[in-house]
């Protein structure tokens, strides 16, 4: 098998990088590994210099969003297979090579995603990705594992390797011809979603993801944009992000019908949520109006196929979380 090309996008945290390529190099001493040094301040780059002399650096003169530095990596990596990796993570033993795996016995599979855990409490999922994401039929996404603040321990429960809707970009091998044909990351996304939108692309293109329980990575998570009780700029890309992927990719007329829909919900969320749901949904109104206006000759305009349909949930995720009491992916029924 040809061996992946890792690619990490890193900012700062000198601890963090040093920790995320020791345990890459513990599982392999010969992996290939292309850094990104995104506008990084701090003593980042001469550690890995003196460290891990093998890996390939690149520098940039402006700070790029998730989605266009890691396109930017695409581009001049030669490699048959990527793997899009966080900064803030530590991989397991045979990570990379169980999602290759992975990948090779499923005949239309282009992206694997591995199962994603908490760094710091290493028996339960990470908000990100956790056991492999779905949608509902409002573009809400969610994970098994985790339904919005719901986090679920590891115990074993998503062991099984399937077809997911979407793969999280923590831990995301791809086929990196099958990437740049589906036009790579959408760059307007800047980051958060943009794996959700190439995935449903993916997936209306007649091409999988797949997750695979045997490949483990440790996710600190939000590293890169601190974490904060109420982060304004991460609340307003994912209200924003999450509707562009579905104006992008639901079919023409249902999508306004969607749109409309998925809108109510969120004039809905304003008593529970006033800031962290409201306020950023208010503030990107006028970018998604005039979105829909340029960009709707590029949307989706074909029915969606029948085997997407299936792994797309019915009803309202919020819904069912927040007012039947849903807290496990579980306990959803996709009938």
């Amino acid at each position: 098998m040809e061996e992946p090309e890792i690619l990490i996008i890193h900012l700062n945290g000198e601890k963090v990088i040093d920790n995320c390529l020791n345990s890459i190099y513990e599982d392999d001493k010969k992996a290939k590994i292309s850094l990104l040094f995104n506008q990084t301040t701090d003593n980042s780059i001469n550690i890995v210099k003196m460290k891990y002399p093998s890996v390939k650096i690149y520098l940039t003169d402006r700070r790029m969003g998730f989605a266009e530095a890691s396109n930017y990596l695409v581009k001049r990596s030669k490699s048959k297979y990527i793997i899009f990796l966080n900064n803030d993570t530590v991989v397991s033993k045979n990570w990379k090579s169980e999602m290759l795996k992975t990948l090779k016995r499923n005949k239309k599979c282009i992206a694997v995603q591995s199962k994603i855990k908490s760094y710091y409490q290493r028996d339960k999922f990470e908000n990100a990705g956790a056991a492999g994401g779905f949608i509902d039929k409002y573009g809400y996404p969610f994970c098994r594992g985790r339904l919005f603040n719901s986090v679920e321990k590891d115990k074993g429960q998503y062991n099984d390797e399937i077809r997911i809707f979407w793969g999280c970009g923590v831990s995301l091998l791809v086929d990196r011809k099958e990437f740049i044909k589906l036009g790579m990351f959408d760059e307007k996304f800047f980051m958060y979603a943009e794996e959700l939108d190439f995935c449903w692309r993916a997936n209306n293109s007649g091409k999988e993801i797949w997750f695979c329980p045997k490949s483990t990575v440790y996710h600190i998570g939000s590293f890169s944009i601190k974490e904060e009780k109420i982060n304004l700029k991460k609340e307003y890309l994912i209200s924003r992000n999450h509707y562009i992927a579905l104006m992008k990719n639901s079919h023409f007329p249902q999508r306004l019908l969607l749109i409309f829909q998925k809108t109510m919900l969120e004039i809905i969320s304003l008593g529970r949520f006033p800031v962290k749901r409201g306020l950023p949904f208010l503030i990107s109104v006028p970018y998604l109006a005039h979105y829909l206006i340029s960009e709707h000759k590029n949307m989706q305009h074909h029915k969606i196929r029948e085997d997407v349909k299936k792994m797309i949930y019915p009803r309202s995720i919020a819904l069912d979380h927040f007012l039947r009491g849903k807290k496990t992916f579980k306990s959803l029924n996709f009938a």
